[in-house]
């Protein structure tokens, strides 16, 4: 998807979203933070299910070799999965346990998420940033956060907020 076609708020990023995801990493290392209420999200989370982030996303799905035209989404970033409330309403569960890739790029401002189905999803925009700090430390242990190069930006403090035409 060409970022021309994505809501202007999903290009790039902010300042707050890139500390809010640095935030995050340390509160996955055991900092204290926010509660999140998954009955306020209409979520019913598993036991032990950990809320990290309740989120706005621009989702789209790889169909047909093209990325299809994508929609907002509400995404409660858990420590098990992404459950995703799609425009429609629908609730959507992505275990991050049943991923076959996972690809971060916060410069761009996305992920994308691939679950061997060969319909990756692709969530962009300024909670990209959150979904990936949690994808790294679910998926490769929390050690990760540290290493991952997906998460340099984060980790050097910096934000470059850049729109390049496709």
């Amino acid at each position: 998807m060409r970022k021309a076609e994505r809501p202007k708020s999903a290009v790039g990023s902010g300042d707050g979203w890139y500390a809010d995801a640095r935030h995050l990493a340390l509160e996955i290392a055991g900092e204290p933070g926010p509660q999140i209420d998954p009955m306020a999200a209409g979520v019913v989370l598993q036991d032990g299910e950990i809320a990290r982030r309740v989120l706005k996303v621009w989702l789209s799905i790889w169909l047909d070799g093209a990325w299809a035209p994508g929609s907002t989404a509400q995404v409660l970033v858990s420590d098990r999965r992404l459950l995703v409330r799609l425009d429609s309403g629908e609730l959507v569960s992505m275990w991050w346990d049943t991923l076959a890739g996972f690809t971060a790029d916060l410069i761009a401002g996305h992920v994308v998420l691939d679950f061997g189905d060969g319909r990756p999803r692709s969530m962009s925009g300024p909670g990209a940033a959150a979904v990936a700090v949690v994808g790294v430390a679910r998926l490769y242990g929390t050690a990760a956060l540290l290493t991952h190069p997906a998460l340099e930006p984060l980790r050097q403090g910096r934000l470059v907020d850049t729109v390049r035409s496709k």
